[in-house]
This record gives C-alpha cells, sequence and structure tokens, in this order.
C-alpha cells in the first residue's frame, strides 16, 4: 500500500502541523453561522453526518500518526478520547454560541462513529506497518 507507506513517512512534525490544521478545518466549520454554510454547501450533496465522520476520523488518525512514537495502546486512547470530548464541546459551543447552530446528538454519534473507524484503521492497518 503505497499511500500508507507515504503517510508514515512524514516527518513528526508535518503530522502535528496537519492534525493542527485539520483541527481548526473543524472548528471554524462547525462554529461559523448557518448562512455562511449553506452558502459553501450550495449544490453540494454531501450528508451532513458523513462529514461530521469524515472530520473525526481524519483528526483521530493524524493526531494518532503524530503521537505514535509513544505506546501505541495509549496513544489510540487518547487521541480517541481527546477526538470524542472534542467533538462534543463544539456541539455544546454551538448550543450556547449565537451563530443559528444546534446541540445535536446525532453529530455526536457521527463523531463517535468516524473516530471508531480510525481506531479501526489503526490497529488492523497501521499498527502493523509501524511495527
Amino acid at each position: 500500500m503505497p499511500i500508507i507507506k507515504n503517510l508514515l513517512a512524514l516527518h513528526k512534525n508535518t503530522y502535528l502541523f496537519l492534525a493542527v490544521s485539520w483541527l481548526c478545518l473543524i472548528t471554524l466549520a462547525s462554529l461559523v453561522s448557518v448562512k455562511i454554510v449553506q452558502e459553501v454547501e450550495h449544490g453540494m450533496e454531501v450528508p451532513d453526518k458523513l462529514v461530521h465522520g469524515v472530520f473525526y476520523f481524519v483528526n483521530t488518525l493524524l493526531f494518532f500518526l503524530y503521537f505514535n512514537k509513544s505506546q501505541i495502546k495509549n496513544a489510540i486512547v487518547k487521541v480517541s478520547l481527546f477526538s470524542f470530548v472534542y467533538g462534543i464541546i463544539i456541539e455544546v459551543l454551538q448550543y450556547v454560541l449565537p451563530y443559528e447552530r444546534s446541540f445535536d446528538l446525532k453529530d455526536i454519534i457521527a463523531n463517535s462513529m468516524g473516530i471508531l473507524i480510525a481506531i479501526f484503521l489503526i490497529k488492523y492497518a497501521l499498527i502493523t506497518r509501524l511495527r
């Protein structure tokens, strides 16, 4: 799998840059006004829950790749827990902030599905390459 080889060959600081950039993208996309999101989404028919899953899948994967030099099991747990809690914080902020966004339990479930798929990929595809 050349994609996995290339992904694993990046420098550790590159993973950190990508992970933090991705987290900023998630935050921006999740907290901007609904009107802005509707303008960007105009003409795109991508299900909202799929977007949530992809956001948190990539987030979990990038942060794992940054932390993978530590104990792998601990890295998976810490990164997954961070992604999950971050998703909840975003949902609470959507409820509290006046940007016409709302808290949605289904978004948290979609985030969790993305995290679980990332864990599966990490455990069964990447860990064998890392060792």
